[in-house]
């Protein structure tokens, strides 16, 4: 056997225990405890992976990682308009978590900005419902809102929403100034009360001392 034939016969080798090696590989997929894996061959849904070791056809696979831990997402501060029509600044936040990824991910494109702007959406139809009063004196209502309405778009397309949570409630210009001069018109009446109240109760004290003199 001629040298150049033996060399041809090692490279086929070589070349098929790399494509073994590679086939065996591809094929072996590891999806950690906190994610779940989309599997899909030749571009089609075939089912969900559990955490473990799997078994999938090479070269014509993909298996799409998804984390189902809780995730936060910062909604920033948000300019709305109330029903009574005060420019308002509200800052809130959502958890939630892929509870079904295969909806997500082959449903919705980019699902985190999709999801960003669907709550934004929310907030400010929400402001919109509602006085300034109400947003601030029932908060905790119009988060129970808030969440409802999250959860009902966000479940089909396969997303829980764990929690919301309006953090800051800021009215705008001349509103949050009124508001202010509100508030120190109340803090000074009730500081007028306790200031009479005391000057009643040492009038009180002073004419009880003068008949027990």
């Amino acid at each position: 056997m001629e040298l150049l034939e033996i060399g041809l016969i090692v490279t086929i080798i070589v070349l098929a225990l790399t494509l073994f090696v590679w086939a065996l590989f591809s094929s072996l997929i590891i999806i950690q405890e906190y994610e779940i894996g989309v599997y899909m061959r030749f571009g089609r849904y075939v089912k969900n992976l559990g955490p473990g070791l799997h078994l999938v056809a090479p070269f014509i696979s993909r298996v799409f990682r998804a984390d189902t831990r809780i995730q936060t997402m910062d909604l920033g501060r948000q300019e709305v308009m109330t029903k009574d029509l005060s420019p308002t600044i509200l800052e809130a936040m959502i958890q939630y978590r892929l509870s079904e990824p295969d909806k997500t991910l082959l449903k919705v494109d980019k699902y985190k900005s999709n999801l960003s702007q669907v709550a934004q959406a929310t907030l400010r139809k929400l402001a919109l419902e509602h006085d300034l009063e109400d947003l601030i004196r029932k908060q905790g209502t119009v988060n129970l809102e808030f969440k409802k309405k999250m959860v009902s778009e966000a479940e089909p397309i396969g997303i829980e929403i764990v929690r919301t949570e309006i953090k800051d409630i800021d009215p705008v210009g001349p509103v949050k100034a009124a508001i202010e001069d509100k508030i120190a018109a109340e803090k000074e009446r009730q500081a007028m009360i306790l200031r009479a109240d005391g000057r009643k109760r040492a009038l009180i004290m002073e004419a009880e001392g003068r008949k027990g003199i």
